[in-house]
């Protein structure tokens, strides 16, 4: 994941690197090594940016360059995430076996997934709403 639009927008609001950790609640050295593209930043982060800055999640993870939209501030839900990913891969007409073959994992990653007992690695949902040609906005249940 590109790491440059929250760098600049963290830029655009004047705020160090220590300073934007402090309102996400990280720590320093984390929060570098996600800009620094070292780390991926964790889908809880991400969406914790977009609600403090009001600012697009996919727009964040250049899935679009609308910037702004309305959306819900939440919190992630993983269950709700869960049965989202189920319906955008059912739609798809994708089986779990198929979706863990796009991801380079396998079915019971996504059964853990789908059924909201296991968090979703930020790469893997990035991936999945493009496989199913979904706004993350929607698979996190933000749209309004």
């Amino acid at each position: 994941m590109d790491p440059k639009r929250i760098k600049d927008l963290r830029e655009e609001h004047e705020l160090t690197q220590t300073a934007m950790a402090k309102r996400l609640g990280c720590g320093r050295s984390a929060y570098s090594l996600w800009e620094l593209n070292v780390n991926i930043i964790p889908l809880f982060y991400l969406n914790r940016i977009a609600n403090l800055f009001d600012v697009n999640i996919d727009y964040l993870t250049f899935l679009t360059d609308e910037k702004y939209c309305v959306f819900e501030k939440n919190q992630i839900n993983k269950i709700e995430l869960g049965k989202r990913i189920r319906q955008a891969r059912k739609e798809i007409n994708y089986t779990q076996e198929k979706l863990a073959s796009k991801l380079n994992t396998t079915h019971s990653v996504i059964s853990a997934y789908e059924s909201g007992k296991t968090s979703v690695p930020t790469i893997f949902i990035i991936e999945i709403a493009k496989i199913t040609n979904k706004s993350l906005n929607w698979l996190l249940n933000k749209e309004k």
